[in-house]
């Protein structure tokens, strides 16, 4: 398969690492701002939220399929606009081990819901010159946990107001990404926790979405790619 990729910063020269090792993969080009791409199989898009829109047309114009991997962005109509022309799948993180987490946060939520003493919240903490806070997989994870609490219908960025769910956030040092979705009681406490330890998980994680994506058509997320590995866990549980 030919791919692209935009972005040159940190997820993008990850990602160009990966894929450059990968036997069944032609990197073509990997282009910041400046560059022109050319045609490709797919291209995944690891640059800045501006970004999106005019590499999503690139993508509608020329037929190739597009992994967005960037975070902080927002695309009014993005299913329709699609329709059925190309693939693309949209995700704020590319780890099957946040995937799990979101579905395990889920549980949280619906724990916490049985007992008002248990307060759950989400902490964050990325290295200081990440640009969007909370990150895109600090929201994902808050929203897992809202879908398993009928009494609270949103998250806030700090201290939480009646029916929200509190996001902490850390912006420091050079950390690649830490978050952790917690219930908090008076008599004991309950937490989830991942840390990526290298970028290379995020830059596996793309080209595996890369490789599943192909062929298919429409707007999927990477929770429909990390579903058919995640749905077999829980099949033989009582």
């Amino acid at each position: 398969m030919r791919i692209g990729i935009f972005g040159k910063g940190r997820l993008g020269s990850a990602i160009a690492l990966e894929a450059q090792a990968a036997p069944d993969l032609d990197l073509a080009w990997v282009l910041g701002p400046e560059g022109v791409p050319t045609p490709v199989d797919l291209a995944i898009d690891a640059s800045v939220a501006g970004a999106v829109d005019g590499h999503l047309a690139w993508a509608l114009e020329t037929g190739a399929d597009l992994v967005i991997g960037t975070t902080g962005w927002a695309l009014p109509g993005l299913e329709g606009r699609i329709g059925s022309r190309i693939g693309v799948l949209a995700a704020p993180n590319f780890s099957l081990a946040v995937a799990l987490m979101a579905r395990l946060s889920t549980v949280l939520g619906r724990f916490a819901a049985l007992d008002g003493t248990l307060d759950p919240y989400v902490l964050e903490h990325h290295h200081r010159l990440k640009a969007d806070a909370p990150s895109g997989t600090a929201r994902r994870l808050a929203e897992a946990v809202l879908a398993g609490m009928p009494g609270k219908s949103a998250w806030t960025l700090g201290a939480p107001g009646p029916g929200e769910l509190g996001i902490a956030v850390i912006r420091a040092g050079a950390e690649f990404g830490s978050h952790t979705v917690g219930l908090d009681g008076p008599a004991e406490t309950l937490t989830l926790a991942h840390q990526a330890r290298s970028r290379a998980v995020f830059a596996q994680g793309a080209l595996r979405a890369a490789r599943w994506l192909r062929g298919r058509r429409g707007l999927c997320t990477f929770d429909d790619y990390a579903r058919e590995i995640l749905d077999p866990l829980f099949g033989d549980l009582p």
